[in-house]
C-alpha cells in the first residue's frame, strides 16, 4: 500500500501509481519507456508527423524528441522522410516492426483495462465510470 491516508483524493492517486508502475514494468519487457510508447502510439495515430508535433504533444523540447527518435530510428520502428516540397523537415513514419510495437503496447493497457474491471460488475463500472467524469469536470 502506499498510503494509510483514507481520503479520496489520496486513493484516486495511489491507484494511478500503481497503474503507471505494471505500464512500467510491462514496457520494460518491451524494451520502451514511457515517452518512447507515447511517441509510438502518436505516430500511428499521425502518420507523417513532423517532429514539432511530437515535441508539443509529449510537452518536451525539440533536442530530447531528437534523441527519443534517433532511438526508435535505430531500433527500425520508424523512419523520418523529406517531402519533396519542403527540404526543411522531416516527416515521420512507422516501420512494419513499429506497427508491431504500437500493437503490443496498446495490448499492455487493454491488459491493464481488463485487470481494473474485472474487480467490477458491469453496473459498478458504469457508476465508478459516472463517479471519475463528475470528479474530472470539477477539476476542470
Amino acid at each position: 500500500m502506499i498510503s494509510q491516508r483514507d481520503d479520496l483524493a489520496e486513493k484516486i492517486y495511489a491507484i494511478s501509481v500503481l497503474q503507471q508502475n505494471f505500464v512500467i514494468e510491462q514496457l520494460k519487457t518491451l524494451h520502451l519507456n514511457g515517452l518512447q510508447s507515447r511517441s509510438l502510439s502518436f505516430i500511428a495515430e499521425h502518420s507523417g508527423t513532423m517532429q514539432r508535433d511530437l515535441a508539443n504533444y509529449l510537452g518536451k523540447q525539440q533536442a530530447t524528441v531528437t534523441n527519443i527518435l534517433k532511438v526508435l530510428e535505430e531500433r527500425e520502428l520508424i523512419y523520418r522522410e523529406i517531402p519533396k516540397n519542403n527540404e526543411r523537415q522531416k516527416n515521420i513514419y512507422l516501420t512494419t516492426e513499429g506497427e508491431e510495437m504500437v500493437k503490443k503496447v496498446q495490448a499492455i493497457f487493454q491488459e491493464l483495462g481488463k485487470h481494473i474491471e474485472s474487480a467490477f460488475s458491469p453496473e459498478e463500472q458504469q457508476q465508478f465510470t459516472q463517479f471519475l467524469k463528475r470528479a474530472e469536470e470539477q477539476l476542470t
